[in-house]
Parts: structure tokens; sequence; C-alpha cells
């Protein structure tokens, strides 16, 4: 059985192989990706919760715990421009949890902010979803490893199941470093489990670009879609899927395998396939 480790010790296997002409930075882009990944993933789980739900009552599956504050800046569809709020996960402190817990098992602090055209279920349905430098907004899969998110998300529903997603100006922060990261994605729900995202499953087909913490250019092409499956212990991450990763320097590439034992199961574990070596990790 093939030992699991974190893919941040890749790099110290690889180094160790002088025969294995393997950049750094390319080990470095498959890790912040993944990071990367599941972060704005899940900024589109609070906006398709939020969303889909109702606003003032919280009914359905939400995943929004009873401690994040609503507050809307604009609270009514008739006034013709849609409706406004902020969300807020409470202050990101020093202490254990760092952020608070919300029903899909995953720790946030801080605030986003957002803002949809019209309602959920009605054509032409548009939401935009951002955090900036002075909102402070964390997340992460523990009580500790959290990372601090700037970036903006818009969601244009193309259908009842199938929505486009552009992330733009994407920036992380955490003890690593700082890398940047765009993408447009298309995602289709698989299993709606009515009002609220938990319960739902998605898959998640596109690409994406990045600068990873070394300041090396990378790009993402999804070969099998990314699924998602809503539920805690399972929401922070994919349990399925392969995506391609670039690295523009050098033009080497790694295969990532979300589900390497081919189960679909809600354990974090990944693979990356590097020159014909396999890596089994676990997923930040």
């Amino acid at each position: 059985m093939k030992k699991i480790i974190y893919l941040s010790l890749i790099l110290l296997v690889v180094s160790c192989r002088k025969d294995e002409k393997i950049t750094a930075s390319s080990i470095v882009s498959a890790e912040d990706n993944s990071i990367v990944e599941a972060e704005f993933t899940s900024i589109y789980d609070v906006a398709d919760d939020f969303s889909s739900n109702d606003r003032r009552v919280r009914s359905g599956n939400t995943i929004l715990p009873s401690g994040a504050i609503v507050q809307f800046s604009d609270s009514s569809f008739s006034d013709g421009d849609g409706i406004e709020c902020t969300i807020d996960f409470g202050k990101y402190k020093n202490s254990i949890p760092k952020g608070i817990l919300c029903l899909d098992g995953r720790f946030r602090a801080g605030i986003l902010h957002l803002k949809t055209n019209k309602r959920y279920f009605e054509d032409g349905f548009i939401c935009e979803i951002w955090a900036t430098e002075n909102d402070s907004f964390y997340a992460g899969n523990d009580e500790v490893n959290l990372s601090r998110i700037i970036g903006n998300t818009t969601i244009n529903k193309i259908s009842n199941i199938q929505f486009s997603v552009v992330v733009t100006g994407a920036k992380i922060e955490n003890e690593k470093g700082t890398w940047t990261w765009n993408s447009q994605r298309t995602i289709t729900k698989k299993l709606d489990n009515g009002p609220g995202i938990l319960g739902d499953e998605f898959e998640i087909t596109g690409n994406a670009s990045g600068k990873n913490r070394k300041g090396d250019d990378f790009t993402v092409q999804i070969d099998q879609p990314l699924y998602k499956k809503i539920e805690s212990g399972c929401a922070r991450t994919f349990i399925s899927g392969k995506i391609t990763l670039t690295n523009l320097n050098s033009s080497n590439t790694i295969k990532i395998d979300y589900d390497p034992y081919n189960n679909k199961a809600c354990d974090l574990i990944a693979k990356a396939t590097i020159k014909n070596r396999e890596f089994i990790y676990t997923v930040r």
C-alpha cells in the first residue's frame, strides 16, 4: 500500500532523484491550485446556497450556521435592480477554532459580499460574490489551517441545472505564501436536494490559469469533470475528477486524480502523476 503523504512533501521525494527532470515550481503549482480550486468552489457553494434559499428564514438545507450574520443594503427585487448584502462569518481569530464551523464541514471567517439581479429560479439570474482586502475573509478545511481569500466570482444561469462560473482577480494568502488564479467553469447539478445546497451534487468542467507562490505561471485543464457532494466530510474537496496542470516556464505537466482508488470516497485523498511516477497525497 502506497504511503499517504502531503503534496508539499513530494518536493523532498522528487528532489532526491537526480534523473528526474521535474522542476520544483511544477510541484508548487499543483499544491497551490488544489487549494485555490477548493476555496473558490466553496465560495460558489455559499452563493448557490444563499441564493436558492429563503434569505430571511433560511429554510431548506443551508450550509450557513446560525452565527453567520446577513445584512442587506438592498433587500427587494421589486425596485428592478436586484438585491445586495454581506454575509459576516465573524472575525478571524488567533485562537482555535480560527473561524466558524459551517454545516458543510468547512470553517470560515470574515465577510463576503453578494449581489443578484433576479431570483435564483428566474431566467437570466446572475450572482456576484466577492471579498476584498478589507474583508479579511478566511476559509479552510479545518479549524487551524485557514487561507485568506480575495477575488470575484460571477455566476450566470444557463439552465435550471447549469451555471457558468467565472473567477477573476483571485488571490490566496497563507503561511506558505501568496498566489493568484483565474478560471472559467461550467457547473452542472447532478442532484438537486431542494432549497439550499446541502445534499446537492454537481460536476465542474473548464480551465484555469494562475501564478504560483514562487511567481511561476501555470494553466489547468479539467480532463474528467470534478465531482462534488455537498455534505459534511465530502464538501471539503472533490470526490472524483482528473486535471492536467502545465507549468509554463518549463512545460512540465502533472496529472491529478481526485479518485485514485475509484471509490468516490470522502477521504481527501488524491494522486499526482509526474513523469510516470505516482504520488498519493492528502488535499489540504
